[in-house]
């Protein structure tokens, strides 16, 4: 048992190091770097080039891959984070999208020589243009927070619905752990600076739901072995052990399998778009299963734990106090 109590310490000790060094470098980044996280294209400001092009005079992939590959090389000293496609009515355009603090003289150049190159019918139906400073963070702002307070009516009304079907015990468990893995996360996330977009908020949420899945499998299999007459007699303690160990495996195999579909559609995507900037998504999520990981089969148990004893004393202080009444009215 002794073991066992120094592991919650030591989690716990781990967790809480974790979250206050990604909360402080993310406070310290929010006024000095720009923002709590490195965020992406989505909010933040960005540099981007946009070519122009008309289907009469790019008619077919096979041209449209050349003014791609022209563009790629005259562009080929910058390094660009986001590259996008798209297609009109009577043309298309591709889209490069560099950091703020690109060379803007330098890009300007490089876009004057394409401009030089891709409009040999001098139509004026293809172009090239820089837009500097595109802002974003204004809008995306607004959408993290507007998505905070949708994951923390989720947390809260996890928190109900658990009292409801298990106890507050089970409940203060669930929601401590709901607590931890996203606070691992989003300390992660600040502390690795991996440029975030709008998939963090999906991820977010993917974190609490993964928990509330896991505390489930966890608190189902806690139930179950203290209504087990085998363990009647056995310490509190040690039956939410046991549950952790029956429910571990359901829950690893489950993160396991998640990370290894991310693992392959991260391989997917290296092999489709020949660039590693497509990574910082996956490695995102793997984050984020590593969070759900740890909580889960660490953070959960060793909470559980504490919350039962804590329940366990205060029902017995209060049977103790009753059956105190009880005496002192009969004499």
């Amino acid at each position: 048992m002794k073991t066992k109590a120094y592991l919650n310490y030591i989690f716990g000790i781990i967790c809480a190091i974790v979250i206050v060094a990604g909360m402080t470098v993310g406070t310290i980044c929010h006024f000095f770097a720009g923002g709590f996280f490195n965020y992406g294209s989505e909010f933040s400001s960005y540099t981007s080039v946009v070519v122009t092009y008309s289907t009469a005079e790019y008619a077919g992939d096979a041209k449209i891959e050349q003014l791609k590959a022209n563009c790629d090389e005259k562009l080929a000293g910058f390094s660009c984070y986001e590259f996008s496609m798209g297609e009109k009515l009577t043309g298309g355009e591709l889209v490069y999208k560099y950091s703020a603090d690109v060379d803007g003289q330098a890009l300007a150049k490089a876009v004057e020589e394409i401009n030089a190159t891709i409009d040999p019918g001098d139509s004026g139906l293809n172009y090239a243009v820089v837009h500097s400073d595109s802002r974003t963070f204004v809008g995306g702002s607004k959408l993290i927070i507007f998505a905070s307070v949708a994951i923390s009516c989720g947390i809260v009304f996890q928190f109900i619905y658990f009292i409801f079907r298990y106890k507050l015990r089970s409940a203060l468990t669930a929601l401590l752990s709901g607590v931890v893995n996203l606070g691992l996360f989003v300390s992660l996330v600040a502390i690795t600076r991996l440029p975030v977009g709008a998939e963090l908020i999906a991820l977010s949420a993917a974190v609490v739901l993964l928990t509330m899945i896991g505390s489930c499998v966890f608190l189902d299999r806690a139930k179950k072995n203290f209504r087990n007459e085998a363990y009647a007699k056995t310490d509190r303690a040690d039956v939410v052990a046991v549950s952790g160990s029956e429910s571990r495996k359901i829950n690893l195999v489950t993160v396991l399998a998640l990370a290894v579909a991310v693992i392959v559609l991260a391989l997917c995507g290296i092999i489709a778009f020949a660039g590693v900037t497509v990574l910082v998504p996956y490695a995102v999520t793997i984050l984020g299963l590593a969070s759900c990981c740890f909580g889960t089969l660490a953070v959960m148990p060793a909470a559980h734990t504490f919350f039962d004893g804590v329940c366990e004393a205060a029902k017995n202080s209060v049977k103790s106090a009753a059956l105190n009444d009880k005496s002192a009215t009969r004499k």
